[in-house]
This record gives C-alpha cells, sequence and structure tokens, in this order.
C-alpha cells in the first residue's frame, strides 16, 4: 500500500484486487464498509440466497455480483449483502431454514410454508 498507493487504500475495485490475499469479496468489503463506495460482497449467505429467493441461478460469485448490482441501487449495496448475510445466518439457516418465521416466506419460491 505505501509503494503502490502512496499510504492510501485504494477505492477502485481493479486496484483494490491487485493486493496479494484481496479477492472481489474483500475488495467490495473494503469499498461498502470502509471508503462508503458502492460494493456487493458475495458469500456463502449471499450465493445461497439469492438463489433460494429466484434472484439468480448462477453458481459463481462474480456472476452472482454482476446479476445482483443492477437490482440494487449502487449505494445500497453493502447494505443489501450485509442484510442477506445475517438473514442467512439468524432465519434462512442453510441447514433448517425457519421459514414460519421469515418476512419474506411469502415470496419466496423456495419457502416450505
Amino acid at each position: 500500500l505505501v509503494d503502490r498507493f502512496g499510504g492510501e487504500v485504494p477505492g477502485r475495485m481493479s486496484d483494490l484486487v491487485t493486493i496479494p490475499g484481496v479477492g472481489r469479496k474483500t475488495a467490495n468489503v473494503v469499498r461498502s464498509v470502509a471508503l462508503g463506495l458502492p460494493g456487493l460482497p458475495v458469500d456463502t449467505h449471499v450465493t445461497r440466497l439469492s438463489r433460494l429467493l429466484g434472484l439468480t441461478t448462477e453458481t459463481d460469485a462474480v456472476k452472482i455480483e454482476m446479476a445482483l448490482n443492477p437490482m440494487v441501487p449502487a449505494a445500497e449495496r453493502g447494505t443489501f449483502s450485509l442484510r442477506l448475510i445475517l438473514h442467512g445466518r439468524r432465519v434462512c439457516i442453510a441447514r433448517r431454514p425457519q421459514c414460519a418465521e421469515c418476512v419474506l416466506s411469502d415470496i419466496c419460491p423456495s419457502s416450505s410454508v
């Protein structure tokens, strides 16, 4: 960071992913959380829920990010990702989804309710 970016964390995705150990997910977290820029981190929860909700059929994280980006206003992408992550941890748990308590059960094509 010191040598290449003058000690500053870069904001461009293309710069962030050139830093060793930084992939798109981490770059999107840095952009959305630390820099206040648009970024939609795709983790296992975002992958699973976006597919269960019928938002995409993609399985690759980059393709999922590209499919979801046009659906979510740029300024809300980080918050959207975080909400999916929390929902996946607390309600739509992979091995035991709590569809009866889910606020999305009426619009979720995968709901068991």
